[in-house]
């Protein structure tokens, strides 16, 4: 692509406005303009890959809802020659815990635990409030040697925490390119992980000691069996991805464990829970 050219993707829903872009906040590092009913991102990348992911969360919440949810999904290619500069300036490295998250125009920092993600507009690369939260859960409880299960694994950025710091991780997404996307990420940090699937919670009986569910709310409630399921015995379960407007909504899907930690972010809410 000519660096002259940049992409601009513009997404309305029809309905349900709020599901979409609490979604589109999940997987989006490089920001976004809401203008009216529209939601707008920008970017070199031709924006393949999060076009399909919207149109699979408008599946899937279609057949959650029962009934057709609908969405116009539109890209245009314009120019502009100091764009793709302009974004690469914007990506800076984050700082999260003992953690550096990089992208690979720029370099690891002495006395950090370096990760190299390159930010893909469909998955995370760390800059989220939401992955923040996470990363800070992770790091707080001791995982070296425990089982661990990222849901919903997007980038894999979580699942890399957990393997840094010594956990056994298997990581699923529905999207078979985040899966792809994550395995990626893996190698180019010359970490390993255990087992890996296209799904969600419900495609393994594996029991795990923690379990990452950083996704919106309504597909948390949606499989919140399936992620219930999967936690053993004095086992933890981390929630993110939640406003803090929903809290309540979620725990309520999960009285057989106890609420151990919240903490919040501007608007968002991670949730580290208990199996009683």
């Amino acid at each position: 692509m000519s660096e002259r050219k940049y992409y601009e993707l513009v997404v309305t829903p029809l309905s349900h406005y709020d599901l979409f872009l609490d979604f589109i906040l999940q997987i989006s590092e490089i920001g976004l303009e809401e203008f009216e009913d529209k939601i707008i991102l920008r970017s070199s990348d031709p924006f393949d890959d999060t076009v399909w992911g919207i149109q699979q969360f408008q599946k899937k919440i279609s057949e959650h809802f029962q009934t057709e949810i609908g969405v116009e999904i539109s890209v245009e290619e314009k120019e502009n020659r100091d764009w793709i500069e302009s974004f690469k300036q914007s990506v800076q490295p984050v700082e999260i815990q003992n953690f550096y998250i990089y992208p690979s125009w720029h370099q690891p920092k002495e006395g950090f635990s370096n990760i190299l993600i390159d930010p893909a507009l469909a998955f995370g690369s760390g800059h989220h409030e939401t992955t923040a939260l996470c990363v800070k859960a992770i790091s707080e409880n001791n995982l070296e040697n425990k089982t661990v299960l990222d849901v919903g694994t997007g980038s894999g950025i979580l699942s890399i925490v957990s393997a840094k710091i010594g956990a056994i991780v298997d990581l699923c997404d529905v999207d078979e390119v985040a899966v792809e996307s994550a395995k990626d990420n893996f190698a180019k940090n010359d970490l390993t992980f255990r087992n890996s699937w296209v799904g969600s919670a419900g495609n393994t009986e594996n029991k795990y000691d923690f379990v990452i569910a950083n996704i919106i709310p309504d597909i948390i409630i949606a499989i919140s069996n399936d992620l219930k399921n999967r936690v053993a015995e004095n086992g933890k379960l981390l929630l993110s991805g939640i406003l803090h407007n929903r809290v309540d909504f979620v725990l309520q899907n999960f009285k057989e464990f106890k609420l151990v930690k919240r903490e919040d972010k501007n608007e968002w809410v991670s949730l580290l829970l208990e199996r009683l």
